[in-house]
């Protein structure tokens, strides 16, 4: 059988395309183990050595298929699903799919094609919701590129992956799993937060308690403090990590490479030069535009935070990494940069967001946790903290912005919106860049990497291996 396949290999690439078209078709591929039948069929192209750029064309091709077929059926049919038995029998995904489509928007056609129970539903959705042709189109087009690689290439490569791991060098590796990891943390949190929203329908037919919510009740702030109250608890109890020192014997090897400039400029944002400035700023700005309650929480905010990093930083008295030529004043636990960025950039988010409905408020929230992660990562990169510094800087400043949001709602009814304020916005943008440019150069000859230091690590540093 093998040698006959291997000599009509036509078919095997339309078998791909068939499973890919099937699992994204309208409905029916709520029904398909989609996952498993490629992950099979990607092992056996594998073996009768099919050129791997085919494959995931097929596996495109068939998935696109799919997907425009079942936003041409939503448009054609309209409002008339209920009409047929087949959608009237499903009409919990259905539904499920119309909330996610309503809550993410656009991205929704994106973001479902990794999901596995709503990938079939959501082009159905958004063709029945009138989504625009092109747009769909285009961001199809673009998911099922993304798509293909991911569910094909680990059953093609099974049993090479571990070999291609082990062949990289260690500091490779540990990007690598950082980066995957780091991934998965932000991905479990923003679907934990999406089915646990109180707009669910899944929510709402378990807890019937949540439909009674009021609108404004901070649900999501009350989570986010618990996880990171939580979190930051058992940080403190767990750390050392041992991906602390793993991470940081890495630092030579990631500096050496073409992105150093990118997060010695980046880290910059984080200086409490620029954050105390822009701060003021923003505090002033809210009392002269009458929103006094907001500019009084947000400084009563930021005093508690830096009072509360100091304490613990003297309290626990961290070390830190010492790669650099001038190391940061302070001890390494928790990071001042960290929590710093991650509260400013977390409060302006969530004032932009006050004016705009729950359900698109992840917009905003999500590359302003991009920003938090990168400043995290700037220092480790570096090397002037380690691994669990930044964490605990990202949680305490998490914790604190949830509080600052549970605090606001309690104590007032004042409703505000930042709209029509592009002028302060650019302001702010501009001082940035400013505080950039006169902190450049400094900043280049105080992160300069010791030589000394590189030369007592090669001897000293424990040697730690991903390999078992």
């Amino acid at each position: 059988m093998p040698l006959w396949l291997e000599s009509h290999p036509l078919i095997t690439l339309t078998a791909v395309a068939f499973v890919a078209f099937i699992e994204s078709f309208a409905l029916i591929g709520v029904l398909v183990p989609g996952v498993v039948l490629l992950f099979s069929l990607a092992a056996l192209t594998s073996q009768l050595d099919l050129y791997l750029p085919w494959v995931l064309i097929a596996a495109a091709l068939g998935a696109c298929i799919g997907d425009v077929s079942s936003f041409f059926i939503g448009r054609w049919l309209q409002h008339r699903l209920d009409h047929i038995r087949w959608f009237r029998y499903h009409r919990r995904w259905l539904e499920q799919g119309e909330w996610f489509f309503r809550r993410w928007g656009w991205l929704s056609v994106i973001i479902g094609r990794f999901v596995g129970p709503i990938r079939p539903v959501v082009p159905l959705i958004a063709g029945t919701l009138n989504m625009p042709k092109r747009l769909f189109v285009g961001l199809n087009l673009m998911s099922v590129l993304a798509w293909a690689p991911v569910y094909i290439l680990p059953g093609y490569f099974t049993g090479e992956v571990a070999d291609l791991m082990e062949a990289r060098p260690l500091s490779d590796r540990t990007l690598i799993l950082t980066a995957i990891t780091t991934g998965c943390i932000l991905l479990a949190v923003l679907t934990i937060n999406h089915h646990l929203h109180p707009e669910h329908p899944k929510t709402a037919r378990w807890l019937p308690i949540m439909k009674r919510i009021p609108p404004r009740f901070p649900f999501s702030a009350l989570i986010l403090a618990l996880v990171s109250s939580m979190s930051l608890a058992w940080l403190t109890l767990a750390r050392p990590l041992t991906w602390d020192r793993l991470l940081s014997q890495q630092v030579p090897a990631w500096r050496a490479g073409g992105a150093d400039d990118f997060f010695v400029g980046f880290t910059l944002l984080g200086d409490p030069a620029i954050l105390v400035l822009t701060s003021a700023m923003v505090t002033v700005w809210l009392f002269l535009r009458g929103h006094v309650w907001l500019a009084a929480h947000v400084l009563a905010t930021l005093g508690i935070a830096l009072w509360g990093l100091h304490e613990m930083k003297a309290w626990f008295d961290v070390d830190r990494p010492d790669w650099v030529t001038t190391l940061p004043m302070g001890a390494a636990f928790p990071s001042g940069h960290s929590a710093g960025f991650a509260l400013f950039i977390g409060i302006l988010a969530a004032m932009i967001n006050e004016s705009r409905a729950a359900v698109v408020r992840w917009q905003l929230y999500l590359p302003a946790d991009a920003l938090m992660i990168l400043m995290a990562f700037s220092r480790v990169w570096l090397g002037v903290h380690w691994l669990s510094d930044v964490a605990a800087g990202l949680l305490l400043a998490l914790l604190f912005a949830a509080l600052t949001r549970i605090s606001y709602i309690s104590l007032t009814r004042e409703r505000f919106r930042l709209g029509g304020s592009i002028a302060f916005w650019l302001l702010l943008g501009l001082t940035f860049l400013s505080y950039l440019g006169i902190a450049w150069d400094g900043a280049q000859m105080d992160y300069r990497l010791v030589q000394l230091g590189l030369q007592e690590a090669g001897q000293s540093a424990p040697a730690i291996s991903l390999s078992t």
